[in-house]
């Protein structure tokens, strides 16, 4: 449980709803032959974009500390030498 309240701290899972919301309202207005309002097309394309960017940034930023972490473990071996 406590892993869901980090999450919800970080607004990742706001984020997922409000992705989720309004993907879910696009494709209801398509499936049922509505228009759908250019605000609503354009407002979903931001919020896809943000919602994925965001995720590439979060797994970059932990590969990059990954990376450090092994470059400070291997530098530490080489002085136990």
């Amino acid at each position: 449980m406590s892993k869901f309240w980090q999450l919800l701290e970080e607004s990742v899972i706001v984020q997922a709803l409000v992705t989720l919301a309004l993907t879910g309202s696009v494709v209801y207005l398509t499936v049922s032959g509505q228009a759908v309002p250019d605000s609503l097309l354009n407002l979903t394309l931001v919020a896809l974009g943000y919602y994925f960017g965001s995720k590439t940034q979060l797994s970059a930023s932990q590969a990059a500390k990954a990376v450090v972490q092994q470059l400070q473990e291997s530098e530490g071996n080489k002085h136990a030498i």
